[in-house]
């Protein structure tokens, strides 16, 4: 039994995990929940926004849209004919000024494709009068009434290196990657739109980020614990970098105190999956007592301390572990995707909330929060989590949980569907 384990964690931890759907109802910020289509028509399963400044009057704004329910025979005309494309400059979430406002085609001219994923660019004027503003983005099926909106914080004075200069892929050198992490010895490149000769750096630190607290803790963490300099690497704009060493890195022009910084990891190429078994040990925190954490770190050999966990929360049972093993692991690797900005997903607060409760119901957010809300069948209340933005000289889209000893009455029942094998997908 013991070698059936280990092999299945190993075997399973390479499945592909598919990210929950999204949408966005109206004012709400469903940036997590599952769309609710009436039929098979074309759905948008996701949105991610990223800007740069091309000049001081002109950002370039880029988008990567997942649409379900398509096949390759699905034309850009096809989906031109359901969606009516719009955008929005506003000062403040929830607002109805707007400061400008235009339409978009559903078409080649404005959209590449890749499968499933569509990739969008488009500009907007710099609002040189305003600090900041939010760049709403809205996919409208007028005959479903429904409305897939992403909304996306702009700093209109370019205090942020990553307003300037963003990091893109040598495969394709004409949309920025919309994840926070690059692959160990994979070639990439930090650019501005324009030709820039200013400096720029890559600090490096040790990733030494602890796991997030339980939502019952009362204890404080200041999030740059434990995070300790290693080096500083000189780089060029629109120079071919490849990194060889894991870490937290900071891409800045300040690397005495990166303010302007943006964090990024380096990890191997599996991420967001996790497959060896030093890491996998390390995420089970969320669901494992202090005792078996202990036993779990403590033991020389993580295969044979991940093997004993599982034997004894299944209590022997191989069909148990199984199915903990599988659907655990997912939502690890969903957390990565998902949350990982300078540390990886699964330590933040909020890949702690979406392990162990999965996707919320609804999300409800503006420039300095979010709200998770998640329906129980029972009584149709809602447990409520608030997480608010804590930005930090590595990420300004750090969210912190607020933390209450009364989530203990609902927290452990859901531990406890984990260590039985029977949470909620």
């Amino acid at each position: 039994m013991k070698n059936f384990i280990i092999l299945f964690i190993l075997s399973l931890v390479f499945v592909g995990c598919k990210v929950p759907q999204k949408k966005q109802l109206n004012k709400e910020s469903g940036s997590l929940v599952k769309p609710r289509s009436k039929d098979s028509r074309p759905v948008i399963s996701s949105i991610n926004g990223k800007y740069i400044f091309k000049d001081s009057t002109t950002i370039q704004v880029f988008m990567m849209v997942e649409v379900g329910n398509i096949t390759e025979q699905t034309t850009f005309k096809d989906l031109d004919n359901i969606f009516k494309i719009q955008w929005s400059i506003q000062t403040e979430y929830g607002t109805k000024e707007k400061l400008k406002s235009g339409r978009l085609e559903f078409s080649d001219q404005n959209f590449s494709r890749k499968g499933n994923v569509f990739y969008l660019s488009f500009e907007v004027p710099n609002q040189k009068t305003e600090e900041s503003g939010v760049l709403i983005l809205d996919f409208i099926d007028q005959s479903l009434a429904m409305k897939f909106t992403n909304d996306l914080p702009i700093d209109f004075r370019a205090k942020k290196v990553d307003t300037r200069f963003n990091i893109y892929s040598v495969d394709n050198l004409s949309m920025p990657s919309f994840q926070s992490y690059v692959s160990l010895g994979k070639e990439f490149m930090v650019k501005s739109i324009l030709p820039s000769d200013e400096k720029l750096f890559l600090k490096r630190y040790k990733n030494e980020v602890l796991p997030a607290l339980s939502p019952m803790s009362s204890s404080k963490r200041d999030a740059l614990d434990g995070l300790e300099p290693v080096e500083v690497i000189q780089i060029k704009s629109g120079q071919i970098l490849k990194l060889d060493l894991p870490g937290i890195y900071v891409l800045t022009q300040e690397p005495d105190f990166h303010e302007d910084g943006y964090g990024f990891l380096v990890v191997d190429d599996r991420f967001p999956k996790m497959t060896y078994p030093d890491e996998l040990r390390k995420s089970l925190v969320y669901m494992s007592t202090p005792k078996e954490i202990d036993a779990l770190m403590s033991t020389e050999n993580p295969k044979e301390a991940l093997d004993l966990y599982f034997l004894n929360v299944s209590k022997g049972n191989q069909t148990v572990a199984k199915q903990i093993i599988k659907s655990y692991y997912k939502k690890v690797g969903e957390a990565n995707k998902l949350f990982s900005t300078y540390k990886e997903g699964w330590k933040s607060d909020k890949g702690m909330v979406y392990i162990i409760m999965g996707p919320p119901s609804r999300v409800q957010r503006n420039r300095q929060r979010e709200v998770w809300l998640y329906t129980q069948n029972q009584n149709n209340s809602e447990i409520i989590f608030t997480f608010y933005r804590k930005s930090n000289v590595f990420s300004d889209q750090n969210y912190e949980l607020v933390r209450y000893p009364e989530y203990s009455t609902f927290w452990y029942p859901y531990v406890e569907a984990w260590r039985t094998g029977n949470a909620v997908e």
